[in-house]
């Protein structure tokens, strides 16, 4: 019926408007009766097939093809844009908004609030520092300025040219710093020290320092090192001082002050796929390093280093197997000795985690860790770890016999902004540690990728934070 009736209002506008225009009757007549012979059984048959498609939709399915049929066609009748939740867009903005980053790496117009930064035993340490270049990729200037609440000070300061930004595969530094650190841990020289006899020594150092890095190709880097060093080493002021539990004469470098060039070089082989978070392969160092007493000649010593890290993804990329060896071996020349406070230590967060920080120390060492880490939560992972490692004086020892040890369990969060957060706590036959540490995750030429602040061979470490508790 609407089709007739569309026919008709077309009929009547083409008769008004061919006898507006004049044409004969009988045309008029002609064309109409044309129209409607031509038009009406198209209509007619349009209609019933329309009523048709109608009842047959009405109709209830007679197949399970039509059943189908038709709540795919529901389905899509219900389809609607996502949309981002309340929670979700809040995490988003966070993200975007990198706030630890913004704060502890860039801060406010380059000027950002310190935290941590000095030895185990430094207590909590605060402080402010200033950056200019952070974006850009020609140099990039820093000044940092620290102090704890166990009296430890320091001051530094630095240029990287190029920046770090301009991912270049060519990087130079030049770095002064100013130290004074008032009680440092000492608990003996060698494997059989005891942690009854910890002590403590202050260190007041100045060095001036230029390098170089340079990546060869995408798995290649190498680097040269030049550093001046001064170094006065006298009695600790917390606790008992070094020289009350320890003969200063048997301690080489106490009461001294001495100074070094430093000088020396790395090679880096990155094996590994650093493109993917968490990176998987093998990592290769060898590092050497001259130090030349300019004073006496006494404490004259060449270090040589070799690490090896492996992280192996077991099944899926988020459960990792990371294990890693390293040893560090110090050999005085022409019958000199190597300074007690630039012999290598293990014992804490970066070693055998369940003994204190600088629990032991040698001319040599060995240490070996293997941790099994899995995601929980897109922020969050657990860890289970082993560590062993030993110190000793006789290259024939390099071995794994008579290894101190120690195990337990961690969690790492990763913040939104760039922040780590870590926690393990671990256990050794001298009681229970907690170690709490972390920082703002920053961009290092290795890999390309992120990785956490480290701390320099053969001085004490320093790391963005750390917090060490436990019972002995």
């Amino acid at each position: 019926m609407e089709a007739h009736a569309a026919i008709g209002a077309v009929l009547v506008r083409l008769v008004g408007a061919m006898r507006r225009t004049g044409v004969p009757s009988a045309m008029v007549r002609a064309v109409c009766l044309l129209v409607a012979l031509v038009a009406w059984p198209v209509a007619a048959a349009a209609q019933p097939a329309s009523s048709a498609e109608g009842s047959q939709r009405d109709a209830p399915p007679a197949t399970r093809q039509e059943i189908l049929q038709r709540q795919r066609e529901a389905k899509r009748a219900e389809l609607a844009p996502y949309a981002v939740s309340d929670a979700e867009a809040r995490v988003g903005r966070l993200e975007t908004f990198r706030l630890p980053r913004r704060i502890f790496a860039k801060g406010f117009g380059g000027f950002r609030p310190v935290v941590g930064g000095m030895p185990s035993g430094s207590g909590f340490v605060f402080g402010g520092g200033y950056i200019a270049g952070f974006n850009h990729e020609l140099v990039q200037f820093t000044a940092n300025a620290r102090y704890s609440t166990r009296g430890f000070r320091s001051f530094d300061t630095g240029i990287i040219f190029p920046a770090p930004a301009s991912r270049l595969p060519v990087q130079a530094h030049v770095k002064a710093e100013v130290r004074d650190l008032t009680s440092l841990r000492f608990f003996g020289l060698g494997p059989q020290s005891s942690a009854s006899g910890r002590s403590t020594y202050g260190l007041e150092d100045q060095s001036l320092e230029a390098g170089v890095t340079a990546t060869a190709t995408r798995f290649v880097e190498l680097g040269a090192v030049a550093r001046w060093m001064n170094a006065e080493v006298g009695p600790g002021t917390a606790g008992a001082s070094l020289e009350e539990r320890f003969d200063p004469l048997l301690t080489p470098g106490f009461g001294t002050t001495t100074d070094f060039l430093v000088y020396g070089g790395h090679l880096t082989l990155h094996l590994r796929d650093a493109h993917v978070i968490p990176s998987a392969g093998v990592s290769l160092r060898v590092e050497a390093s001259r130090y030349d007493d300019r004073d006496s000649g006494l404490y004259d010593f060449t270090r040589l280093v070799g690490d090896v890290q492996t992280q192996i993804p077991l099944g899926y990329r988020n459960r990792i197997l990371a294990l890693r060896v390293r040893s560090s071996n110090s050999v005085g020349e022409n019958g000199g000795a190597v300074p007690f406070y630039l012999m290598e230590t293990i014992g804490g967060a970066n070693s055998i985690r369940g003994f204190r920080e600088y629990r032991f120390r040698g001319g040599r060492n060995l240490v070996v860790n293997a941790e099994y880490r899995w995601e929980v939560w897109t922020y969050v992972d657990f860890a289970l770890f082993y560590d062993a490692g030993k110190v000793f004086s006789d290259a024939g020892d390099l071995d794994f016999q008579d290894m101190q040890s120690g195990y337990g369990f961690g969690i790492r969060g990763h913040a939104p902004g760039g922040m780590v957060l870590r926690f393990d706590f671990a256990r050794s036959n001298e009681g229970f540690k907690l170690h709490i540490g972390g920082g703002a995750v920053v961009l290092t030429k290795e890999t390309g990728g992120r990785r956490q602040e480290a701390g320099e061979a053969g001085r004490p470490r320093r790391q963005p934070f750390t917090c060490r508790m436990g019972t002995s």
